[in-house]
Order: C-alpha cells, then sequence, then structure tokens
C-alpha cells in the first residue's frame, strides 16, 4: 500500500506539471497571435490610409473644375470664389481634414508608425494646406486638440527657417 502513494504522488506531479506546460504553451500562442493581429491591423490601417488617399487625388484629377477653383483658391484667395465654388473648396478641405484626423487617430492608437505622422504634418506645411483652411475658416474644426497642436506647432517651427 505505501508503494502506491509515491506513485499516486508521482502521477499527480507529472500532472501538474503537464498542465502548467500546457497553460504555458497556450500563453505564447495567444502572445503570437495578437502580435500577428496588430502587425495586420497596422497593414491594413495603412492600405486604409493610402486607399483614401489615392481615391481623393482620382476625384480631383477627374474633377477638372475643382482643379480649377483650387488654383483660383491659391492665387485669388477664398473671397474670389462664388458661392458654389468656396461650397466645394469647404467640402473639400473638411474632407482632407477629416482623412489627417483620421490618420491621427490611427497614429495615437499605434497603427501608423511616427513617419506616417511626420509626412501628413509635412505636407500641411508643404502644400500649404493650412493657410489654406485659414482662408476658408476651417482651422477651427481642427479636432482633437492635440492635433490641432501638433499641426501649429509644426507651422511656427516652419515659419522660423
Amino acid at each position: 500500500m505505501s508503494s502506491r502513494i509515491p506513485a499516486a504522488i508521482s502521477f499527480t506531479g507529472v500532472a501538474n506539471f503537464l498542465g502548467v506546460i500546457g497553460i504555458i504553451g497556450s500563453l505564447v500562442f495567444v502572445g503570437l497571435e495578437l502580435r500577428q493581429n496588430k502587425r495586420l491591423a497596422m497593414t491594413n490601417a495603412y492600405q486604409t490610409r493610402l486607399s483614401e488617399m489615392q481615391q481623393a487625388q482620382r476625384n480631383l484629377a477627374a474633377s477638372g473644375d475643382l482643379a480649377e477653383i483650387m488654383v483660383k483658391t491659391a492665387i485669388l484667395g477664398a473671397g474670389a470664389l462664388t458661392e458654389t465654388e468656396l461650397r466645394r473648396m469647404i467640402a473639400w478641405e473638411t474632407a482632407v481634414q477629416w482623412r489627417m484626423e483620421s490618420q491621427f487617430y490611427q497614429y495615437k492608437q499605434g497603427f501608423l508608425d511616427e513617419i506616417a505622422l511626420e509626412r501628413t504634418l509635412d505636407d500641411i506645411v508643404s502644400m500649404e494646406i493650412y493657410e489654406r483652411w485659414e482662408d476658408l475658416g476651417l482651422v477651427e474644426r481642427l479636432y482633437p486638440p492635440e492635433w490641432k497642436a501638433l499641426i501649429e506647432s509644426r507651422i511656427k517651427g516652419s515659419g522660423e527657417n
């Protein structure tokens, strides 16, 4: 009878050890799966970002009058636009703001890297987007406040160069 007790203890110990190994294996698997899901989410965020930008550029290319309105705005300012032209420019630039706000949100969630955010900020400066927003009265629409502050900091920094 005493020879059975060590065998039972030994079997229980082995069963416990295998259970612990199973739990550790499951945690490793879950960790690897989470890492892969994050990579997929990041890839999806980049693909969505690029698709949105390509679609916006296709829309602009297909709309000759919008391009003309943009040139008119750049040369003469928003005050020179007809009411219809002004509404089209506001709609276009509002959509630009929403796309950029979405990119900032994706960046804050860890789905876009800092390079993507920096490129967006550089575009706002180099393409004079912020100035257009000012001319159209759209600067106050920038959201969230942290995003607006980043943009304004970049604008201020570019003016010092």
